[in-house]
């Protein structure tokens, strides 16, 4: 049990809403507390809650929104990093301020939390998973590396724990991701975090020649989703392209030689991904635990101007046999394998 939990205890799962990675990977958890008979309350944001609630029905769900991301169409700009900057401090404050209400109304025994710092209570236990102790900053605004690393490390010491999803030994997932200068004192890996740990693959008649897996804040999701639809018509392959978009009301549609779909159950990704002949994705991190769980490797290619990602895509290829393309230089790259990717 990656928890400690005495079994009849009501835990409060909280995913950060930046993305669906944060409430993807809190799935595997969640199966956990249930099977040791815990009551489990998800405070989640639109899209986080619609993804859970496809694979948790009968669980209670509290509206909890999170910040909100938009990315520009070009690199993040000065005024846009502060703008995160801020909007993540001031989300922290407030939802410091709001979770002694939550935890007294809902009578919580345990609060988890990603990503979501300020979610800790005195005399309540509380676990912060993160992949990022050391905060990568881009260029020129590196100096505030051990600014990060010390703001990351004072908010998880507030917690009872903070739990790493990342291998104990050996060659990390998440590189440097995870080596700040000084860790947290209650740092403690648990290993690989994956909703399809447990699933069993069917591998499906129909096997696509390219799985997109379309991710993260607007405009940067629907740039990629273009430019998806794009090389798989180029290419004239057969495309899955999945547009992460849990809540969406629309069923599924065909761009010539790409069939575009809101979202699927997970068993149907997990088929999708393990059968793909070919696999496009964002290089985040919970995306990377789904695919070394399934033992598949693809083409990354990070959001513009999100540094973690950019540093995972690069750090994965180096590593563990996965490509790195510039979102910019996708169509050229695979239309002419000699074109340079940087």
């Amino acid at each position: 049990m990656m928890i400690d939990v005495k079994g009849n205890e009501r835990v409060l799962v909280c995913p950060l809403g930046w993305g669906l990675g944060h409430a993807t990977r809190v799935i595997p958890i969640i199966s956990s507390l249930l099977t040791k008979g815990c009551t489990v309350i998800i405070a989640a944001d639109k899209g986080s809650a619609a993804l859970l609630r496809a694979r948790f029905p009968n669980l209670e769900y509290i509206r909890f929104p999170s910040l909100k991301v938009k990315f520009t169409k070009g690199k993040l700009s000065f005024f846009t990093l502060i703008c995160i900057a801020n909007g993540m401090l001031l989300l922290t404050i407030r939802e410091h301020s709001q979770i002694k209400r939550l935890v007294n109304k809902h009578q919580i025994d345990f609060i988890l939390s990603d990503n979501r710092y300020g979610l800790w209570l005195k005399g309540t236990r509380s676990a912060l998973i993160t992949h990022q102790l050391n905060i990568l900053f881009p260029f020129p605004f590196k100096w505030l590396q051990p600014l990060g690393q010390r703001y990351v490390r004072k908010h998880a010491q507030q917690f009872t724990e903070c739990l790493v999803p990342d291998r104990s030994e050996g060659i990390r997932l998440t590189g440097k991701l995870t080596e700040p200068k000084k860790l947290p004192r209650n740092v403690r890996f648990i290993g690989v975090l994956s909703r399809f740990a447990d699933i069993e693959i069917d591998y499906p008649k129909t096997r696509w020649d390219m799985l997109g897996i379309v991710s993260g804040p607007e405009p940067q999701r629907q740039i990629l989703e273009s430019i998806l639809i794009d090389l798989a018509n180029k290419l004239g392959v057969r495309s899955l392209i999945l547009q992460g978009l849990p809540a969406g009301k629309h069923s599924a549609k065909v761009i010539g030689k790409a069939t575009l779909v809101p979202h699927l159950p997970d068993l149907e990704i997990a088929n999708a991904i393990s059968s793909a002949k070919n696999i496009v994705c964002r290089s985040g991190y919970s995306t990377i635990m789904d695919l070394i769980t399934l033992k598949r490797k693809a083409v990354l290619v990070p959001t513009p101007g999100q540094t973690e990602q950019e540093y995972l895509a690069r750090y994965l290829s180096q590593h563990f046999g996965f490509t790195y393309v510039k979102q910019c230089k996708l169509i050229d790259i695979c239309l002419n394998p000699n074109y340079s990717s940087e």
